[in-house]
């Protein structure tokens, strides 16, 4: 594994203070950034969830805009991936989703805040992971946002039935495969800045196990067909055009959620898989966001 510097760092940005540090869990040593609300107490706290084969440093524009409209925000580096995954583990293996639900639990009881709401953010993976914990661990959780939740595969990359079964088979005696993602950048946004970056940055992976793959094409339906049981108050946006995640699956979540819930779905006119990058929407998702969070406080 990688040597990587792991002391402990204060800073401030864009006047907002934030601090890196590492964080023990069942085993493993994970890359944590705080991003401090500049009001405090914060009026709210969050744990933002990255998506496969990516890192949580992607987040630090989002997270700083949370930190401004006194949200207070914790993001980690999942297993298997960004620094957690070069210092400790196997690169893209995330160690299946209860693991994976046990991790957003150690990172929420850090930054949560004694009467202060929590609330969850994810994108893809992380996306189908925020609402996967809500289901298995809802106490304690406002609300959660789910951007571009991986629940079913891209249809350019959507298996057929007999590969995914042959998939499920062959994980059992060879878990640690690495296996191509098929999420080429040029999916990802039309953002050509953000895709410099992504494209030079050492933590984003093009692979990941076939443990990996294999929870996510089983966790994301699973997801679907127990929505009816979730209770969490949810915010769940998807590009209609997206080819990394299909949208159907998310549409397909939502129909499926109580009549009750306090949930909200929208579908974006767009073709790329990360809107949090779009440069040219006809909405400020950012906002979108925050109002969100702050119209959900009592």
């Amino acid at each position: 594994m990688a040597t990587i510097d792991k002391e402990t760092k204060t800073l401030t940005v864009d006047g907002v203070d934030e601090v890196i540090e590492w964080v023990d869990n069942e085993n493993r040593s994970f890359y944590t950034h705080l991003f401090k609300a500049t009001t405090q107490p914060p009026v709210a706290t969050m744990t933002i969830v990255h998506g496969l084969c990516e890192h949580i440093d992607r987040y630090e524009d989002m997270a700083r805009s949370f930190a401004r409209g006194g949200i207070q925000v914790l993001g980690f580096d999942q297993r298997g991936f960004g620094k957690t995954g070069r210092q400790c583990g196997l690169l893209g293996d995330n160690e299946g989703l209860d693991t994976v639900a046990s991790d957003i639990a150690t990172m929420n009881n850090r930054v949560t805040i004694d009467g202060v709401p929590h609330f969850l953010f994810g994108h893809s993976m992380g996306g189908m992971n925020v609402l996967n914990f809500c289901l298995l661990r809802p106490d304690n959780i406002k609300g959660v946002i789910s951007s571009a939740p991986a629940l079913l595969p891209g249809k350019p990359l959507m298996p057929p039935r007999f590969l995914q079964f042959a998939l499920h088979q062959v994980v059992r005696f060879f878990p640690s495969i690495q296996k191509a993602t098929g999420v080429g950048s040029e999916m990802l946004t039309s953002n050509q800045a953000e895709l410099k970056k992504f494209n030079a940055s050492i933590e984003n992976l093009s692979h990941c196990t076939l443990k990996t793959l294999a929870s996510i094409i089983k966790g994301g339906p699973n997801v679907i067909k127990n929505a009816s049981e979730f209770k969490t108050p949810v915010y769940l946006i998807h590009a209609d055009g997206d080819k990394a995640t299909d949208p159907a699956g998310t549409r397909q979540f939502f129909e499926g959620l109580p009549e009750s819930l306090d949930k909200e779905y929208k579908e974006v006119s767009n073709e790329y898989h990360e809107l949090h990058f779009e440069e040219n929407l006809d909405f400020d998702l950012m906002n979108t966001y925050k109002q969100w969070i702050l119209s959900r406080l009592n």
